[in-house]
């Protein structure tokens, strides 16, 4: 079996002994000078949804307080409601005020299934605390 290596960035495939990505230039030493969190955080662009869900997984695990600004910023356009399901318990397990309250602004989103995720996380919302 043939292992096959991605840049980070533009997850396009690369040689193993790559030391800037081919396609945009990335410097692979700065990637592998990364701390785990933040490699995980790279990962929350991975074109394979379960990559990105087992990232986002991972980061909650972590409480990771950096992750929260790359959450909002995937809230922002995933549609895919298995990903936003575990952004919401990855939100829930940092547990910071900010993490709570990026899981009441989903609330009023527009799948019943992503609001239906948020009252099952926070019951209080179910009987209209939104406060």
């Amino acid at each position: 079996m043939v292992a096959c290596f991605y840049c980070p960035t533009c997850w396009k495939e690369i040689n193993r002994d790559t030391v800037k990505c081919p396609h945009c230039r990335y410097d692979l030493a700065a990637y592998a000078a990364l701390s785990y969190e933040d490699k995980l955080i790279y990962a929350l662009r991975h074109p394979i949804r379960e990559n990105r869900m087992m990232a986002i997984q991972l980061l909650g695990e972590m409480q990771s307080h950096k992750a929260l600004t790359s959450f909002a910023s995937t809230l922002e356009k995933e549609q895919d409601f298995y990903v936003i399901r575990e952004i919401i318990r990855s939100l829930d397990k940092i547990g910071t005020k900010e993490s709570r309250n990026m899981i009441r602004r989903l609330h009023t989103h527009r799948s019943k299934l992503v609001r239906k995720a948020v009252e099952q996380t926070m019951p209080d919302m179910s009987a209209g605390g939104a406060s």
